[in-house]
This record gives structure tokens, sequence and C-alpha cells, in this order.
């Protein structure tokens, strides 16, 4: 049963509001059961009101308006809930990569690897790099507070995402306060300039990378934002799961470098729920440039309206990653 046959139930009853559930079914030519449960579908949403063989209408511009309401918010919930979900499956990963690290010592097999010390992020990271040029990394960076802590060596060796030489791909997640930040300024500019992507997040959640799609890195807990030991690790299972997690945060997150996509940062700002010309201010641009940048995005996807423009970017975003 759809929302589209209740509509069609809901019209026969405007046409004629003094008929009553067996002269709608008749008319409509259903049995009589299934005719109600059309009429639950419309009360659940607040159409019109069953009571017995009584049904009492309600206009219907306002109750469809409020029925609108009632499924984004809906949608809302199912998307926080969604949300919450993955940062619990991603702050269980370190206990998961530790477990599956003491179940397999037996055999001397493990997938494992363990780096402890004070700057244990870059000594882990310049020990992956140094074998071999990868191929792709995601890397979430959440605060760059401890690169300045480190020293000028190891900052340079953690900013340093891209290797020297080769094609690669590389994608970065950067706090939005970090982005802002004139010290980083130079490095941001440096990597773009390297071809690597760069995007910032309102909070990104915990430091972590993924090198060649097939090793993960992350802190022994998550979250914290000054690891002193991290593992890596390249079973399957927790590859899957950092990358979903990734995915997820990188189509939130908003794109530093507009050659990516022009409308991208407007479009991502919208989506968090600002106008056009609040977004425009965010972006330092000006009203009209923002106005036409979104009217690219709906040339590009082919919509008319800056609803279905949401529609269609968000459905996009959240196509990328597989769910573990």
């Amino acid at each position: 049963m759809s929302d589209r046959r209740a509509l069609v139930v809901l019209a026969a009853a405007l046409r004629d509001p003094a008929a009553g559930p067996a002269t709608l079914a008749n008319r409509l030519q259903l049995d009589e059961d299934e005719l109600r449960e059309h009429l639950a579908v419309l009360e659940r949403r607040g159409l019109l009101k069953v009571t017995g063989d009584t049904i009492a209408h309600r206009r219907p511009d306002f109750t469809v308006a409020a029925a609108i309401q009632q499924i984004i918010d809906e949608g809302i919930r199912e998307l926080t809930d969604a949300a919450t979900t993955a940062q619990a499956l991603a702050r269980s990963i370190p206990e998961l990569l530790q477990a599956w690290s003491v179940g397999e010592a037996d055999d001397g097999t493990s997938s494992s690897t363990t780096v402890q010390g004070t700057w244990a992020l870059a000594d882990m990271w310049r020990t992956q790099s140094s074998r071999s040029a990868p191929r792709s990394a995601q890397l979430c960076i959440p605060s760059t507070q401890i690169l300045r802590e480190a020293g000028l060596e190891y900052a340079e060796t953690l900013w340093a995402a891209r290797p020297l030489g080769g094609e690669s791909r590389i994608r970065v997640i950067l706090s939005d306060e970090d982005a802002l930040d004139p010290i980083n300024r130079w490095h941001i500019d440096n990597e773009l300039a390297a071809g690597t992507w760069i995007r910032t997040h309102p909070s990104p959640p915990s430091f972590f990378w993924i090198i060649d799609d097939d090793t993960v890195t992350l802190p022994s807990t998550w979250g914290d934002p000054h690891p002193t030991r991290v593992i890596a690790s390249r079973a399957e299972e927790i590859v899957t799961l950092a990358s979903w997690v990734f995915e997820r945060l990188w189509s939130e997150a908003t794109a530093v470098d507009e050659d990516e996509e022009p409308w991208a940062p407007m479009l991502a700002l919208m989506s968090r729920g600002m106008t056009v010309e609040a977004a425009a201010h965010t972006l330092g641009l000006s009203p009209r440039t923002a106005r036409r940048r979104v009217d690219h995005a709906m040339r590009h996807f082919g919509v008319s309206s800056q609803f279905a423009l949401g529609t269609v970017w968000g459905a996009q975003q959240s196509g990328h990653g597989r769910a573990p």
C-alpha cells in the first residue's frame, strides 16, 4: 500500500465530504477493509480523522504542508540515527582491531602493527610512506595543533600527504577552524597546487587514514586529540569500515578547492540549512556570484528548483562508499 493510493482515496473523500468508508469503498471499487487501511495512512499523516463511519476532513493545503514537514522530520531523525550509528561503529574500530590482533597472535600472522611514542602519528606515516609512494590516501586530521607541537620535521612529515613523483589521489579532511587558520594556509595551498583534494568538516571525529585502500591507521583511542599509540591494519573488515566512515565524512564536508566543483561549497553550506545569501557571505562571495553558481549546478544536474537540486546533490553525495 502506497501513499499515492491513499491520496486517491483522499481526493475522493474531499469531493464528497458526507461519504463514509462504505460509500467511498463502493465508489472506488475497493474492499472496505482495504479502504480503511488507506484512511489509516491518511490519518497518520494528519490529513483527516476517522471515527467509526464518520470522516472529518481538514483543509488540504495546511495538512499537506504539515504532512510534508512530518516526513522531513522523520527523515532528519533517520539521518541523525544513521550518523549516531556510524559514529558508534567508528569508535569501535580500535577496540575491534586490538581484539583482532589478540585473536591472531597465536599463529604469528597478525595483520596489524603498532607504533607508540609522543609523535606516533608522524612516525607511523613516515614508516608507511617511505616504503613506497602510495597510489591513494584518505586522511582525516581533526586538529593541526599536534603538528605545531611536534616541530618542523614531524609537521612536514605528516603534512606531506602527497607522495613525491607518480600519479596519486590524495584526499584530506580538515576541521573548518584549521582551514581558516592563516598558519595552515601555506600548507593547504601547496597541497592544492600539487593535486591534493582537501575538504573541511565542522567536527572531524578522529585522526585516521587509509592508504591504497588496503591499510588503515587509527589511534588506539578513537578521538584522542594527541594519540601516543596508533595501530595500522590490513584486515579487510577494518579497512572497509574505516573507508565507509571516511566517505560519509567526505560527503558532509566542504571543498576548499573550487575547481573540484565550483558549486560544491555553496551546496554543502545550503545543505546545512543556510540560505544562498548566508552561504555567499560565509564563502566571501557576492550574492550574484553565489546565485550564478547555484544556477550552474541546477543546469548541471538538470533540475529546475533549489529543492530538487538539494535532493539530487544530496543523493549524489550519500551514494559514495559502501556500507560495512
